[in-house]
């Protein structure tokens, strides 16, 4: 028995701490069967079922110029573009106000013109038209002489919106990746969740390839450009080739795909690995703006900056009434104009961050309350009146991960209310508000990500339905020994929590914590949905000392020491754990770390490795 402060401390681990699996490890002839690759990499590939010699070399081969069959609906979209490039209609770009959808915007954008056409873009704001085409759109469009509406990553959805538009006047095409729910537009649609139906696609009748289902609406934006390109033969400005121009497109289209976090399948990865290279070598005039904003040296981008760096920067002008701004960015080849673009984007992110704890702390509030009731929710669901829309999707995020279950924030504004919901794999959001579509006057998203507008008055009856829906789920997801089997990620608890089971993929002494290590590692990359970051385990490892570091103290620093090396980690979020730590610090036991590797890169070029603690397990 420790101490009362010490077993306090353990304690506060152990709730910390979630559950984990350790993969089991290739024997050495398996781990050596592949000339050229390491072990460690052949171990990781293998956990995440890259089998085989030929898979391997297949997977770290991976190119974006592959050849792939059209989505459906490609080849009728082109034909209609391209009588429109040649009768000089106005053509009106519609995107979706985030980073997805304004990189997608961008990327249709650009090539557009770059073969003649008379292209210009249209971004709603959240505040006023809300998410996808919105009637108030379609009339000043069609009022302002727009022919043709191009809309990217978003449109599936919009009956209503699109028979307005034709009457006006005005054709649709819809480009879109989002699952269709419920009728679709009488319109074209290129969207790779559709099955193909023209008379040259008949042999694949059955859908679309299942490397091409998963693209972002980034990625269906490129695929149209790509074929565009193709078709159209006329010259491109400066003596361009195709090839190049689309290579000039990557550095967008690995933005909006990590930003989506869709799952990097085949051709994700492709285009992700090439946009990557891209940002590396050769970001656009914007990008490298925003990358001196936020100093991080483009030579040295990976897929976490795009995540917590530049994304939400992108995002930040849409979720508080400038989408514009963020597209401008994307677009100027000026540097000035592109230095003060950079600038009011990072503006605009401060301002979010300020209002999203405004706003958590009286979201967390609720959900506290209901988390204390003597039978706990399967989600939360919280309301407030006149809370930023920009910022709803953010707090449902953070109080998924916080309270390891689905959330659904509200903002009520008069007898109207939009919402946002995100939850854990396992849960199909948009599934469970399709079972309803009559309470929404509209609604869509992802499994882990749906949005919708509903009046006032249903709000009870969609918590209700909710409750009854995500309870049936999470018994159906519990097998008979009360382990949960969704995929191998969750295991669901009696109190409904949905506790995560980390799979780490092998363990990793602390001396092999070295840069040849991390080098193998982005050999690997880009890491997302369906290719996670790989985790590690070291076992048996000591606290030396710790400190807090970041803003306010929040992040914590761990002295870690095995049989063969010491190391520094970092805990994100953990800093409040520091003064109990350092108090017991003499007489803590031995510890089980589980860990994911990365990498600073400094001013001077050099990288100091950041192992990152995803879980801390004390032996006792």
């Amino acid at each position: 028995m420790g101490t009362p402060l010490q077993d306090q401390a353990l304690d506060r681990l152990e709730q910390l701490t979630p559950r984990w699996r350790v993969a089991e490890e290739l024997p050495l002839a398996a781990l050596d069967a592949i000339p050229g690759v390491a072990r460690l990499q052949t171990q990781l590939l293998h956990n995440r079922g890259v089998h085989g010699q030929a898979a391997v070399r297949e997977y770290l081969a991976s190119d974006w110029r592959a050849p792939h069959a059209p989505l459906p609906g490609e080849t009728e979209a082109i034909a209609r573009l391209q009588r429109a490039i040649a009768a000089g209609e106005r053509i009106t770009v519609f995107g979706d106000y985030d980073t997805d959808g304004m990189t997608s915007c961008a990327t249709l954008l650009l090539a557009l013109r770059a073969v003649g056409a008379q292209a210009d873009p249209y971004v709603p704001k959240r505040e006023d038209d809300g998410r996808g085409l919105n009637s108030e759109a379609v009339r000043e469009l069609a009022a302002g002489g727009a022919q043709l509406i191009i809309t990217t990553d978003c449109g599936s959805a919009n009956v209503a919106e699109v028979t307005l538009a034709r009457t006006l006047g005005l054709d649709v095409i819809v480009t879109d990746h989002h699952p269709p729910q419920g009728d679709m537009p009488d319109c074209l649609i290129v969207n790779p969740q559709l099955p193909r139906t023209s008379a040259s696609d008949e042999a694949t009748a059955d859908g679309v390839d299942a490397a091409e289902r998963d693209l972002a609406g980034v990625g269906v934006a490129f695929r149209v450009a790509q074929a565009l390109l193709a078709a159209q033969p006329a010259a491109l400005p400066g003596a361009m080739t195709a090839d190049a121009l689309l290579e000039s497109l990557l550095d967008l289209v690995v933005i909006g795909t990590i930003g989506d976090v869709v799952p990097l399948s085949a051709s994700n990865r492709a285009l992700t690995r090439a946009g990557l290279a891209r940002l590396a070598s050769q970001p656009r005039v914007g990008l490298r703006a925003l990358f001196q904003r936020v100093n991080i040296a483009p030579a040295n981008v990976t897929e976490r900056d795009i995540s917590f760096a530049l994304a939400p920067r992108l995002n930040a002008g849409a979720r508080l009434g400038e989408p514009l701004t963020a597209l401008r960015l994307l677009t100027t080849e000026d540097v000035g104009e592109a230095q003060r673009l950079a600038a009011r984007l990072d503006a605009l992110n401060q301002e979010r961050q300020r209002l999203t704890d405004l706003m958590m702390t009286q979201a967390r509030r609720q959900a506290q309350e209901q988390m204390a009731q003597p039978v706990t929710p399967p989600l939360t669901f919280v309301v407030g009146d006149d809370w930023p829309f920009g910022v709803i999707g953010l707090a449902a995020s953070k109080l998924s991960d916080e309270f390891r279950r689905p959330a659904v924030v509200i903002s009520r504004v008069g007898e109207e209310c939009r919402g946002s919901a995100r939850g854990p794999d396992g849960v199909n959001l948009v599934e469970a508000l399709a079972g309803r579509p009559e309470m929404f006057k509209r609604f869509g998203g992802h499994a882990r990500a749906a949005g919708f507008t509903v009046d006032a008055s249903d709000l009870g009856a969609l918590h209700e339905w909710l409750l009854a829906r995500l309870s049936a789920a999470t018994t159906a997801s519990v097998d008979g020994n009360g382990e949960a089997s969704v995929a191998g990620r969750d295991d669901a608890r009696d109190d409904g929590r949905r506790e995560p089971t980390l799979r780490v993929d092998c363990r990793l002494p602390l001396n092999r914590l070295t840069l040849e290590t991390y080098a193998l590692l982005r050999e690997l990359a880009p890491f997302g949905m369906s290719n996670p970051e790989p985790l590690f385990i070291a076992q048996g490892v000591r606290l030396m000392r710790c400190w807090q570091s970041g803003v306010e103290g929040r992040n914590l620093r761990l002295v870690l020491r095995d049989h063969g090396a010491e190391r520094v980690f970092l805990w994100a979020r953990q800093g409040a754990l520091c003064a109990e730590l350092r108090a017991t610090l003499p007489t803590l036991p031995l510890f089980d770390v589980v860990y994911s590797l990365d990498a600073y890169a400094r001013p001077d070029g050099a990288f100091d490795l950041t192992p990152r603690i995803a879980a801390l397990r004390p032996l006792r």
